[in-house]
């Protein structure tokens, strides 16, 4: 298992083309190989001071997850760019992403209503100080 930032474009693309989605143009990106080819792809966008959004894009296999991924993941916005918190926005129907973000540590803080043409989004928060995929002496920082 391999981590690359490489092709920051191609790993976008992988990850827009799964969640039917476009990143804003601020967007960063990492990408899990499994023999050469890419079973996951973390993405963060939305920049500010503070805060970033994440998304997790898997190829739907059982085997794209790893604890390797989960600190690189969280190591980016947290240690290296310093911020405060990150935010995922997940669409209410999706159920398996909601349990899967509380289960990584993020905290419901919210609902919007009718944001999606079909659903709402579900609002969902990890603080750097809450974070259990980076060394506690980068937590408080």
């Amino acid at each position: 298992m391999a981590l690359t930032t490489e092709g920051k474009e191609q790993l976008i693309a992988w990850a827009e083309s799964r969640l039917g989605l476009r990143f804003r143009p601020d967007a960063k990106a990492m990408g899990r190989l499994r023999d050469g080819e890419l079973s996951a792809v973390v993405v963060w966008d939305g920049f500010s001071e503070a805060d970033c959004n994440i998304h997790v894009v898997s190829d739907g296999s059982r085997r794209w997850l790893n604890r390797k991924l989960l600190v690189a993941a969280f190591s980016y916005p947290f240690i290296q760019l310093r911020l405060r918190r990150v935010t995922g926005l997940v669409p209410a129907k999706n159920t398996a992403a909601l349990a899967f973000n509380r289960r990584l540590g993020f905290v419901l803080e919210g609902v919007c209503r009718h944001a999606l043409p079909d659903d709402d989004i579900v609002v969902l928060g990890m603080l750097r100080e809450h974070c259990p995929w980076i060394p506690p002496e980068y937590r408080h920082a």
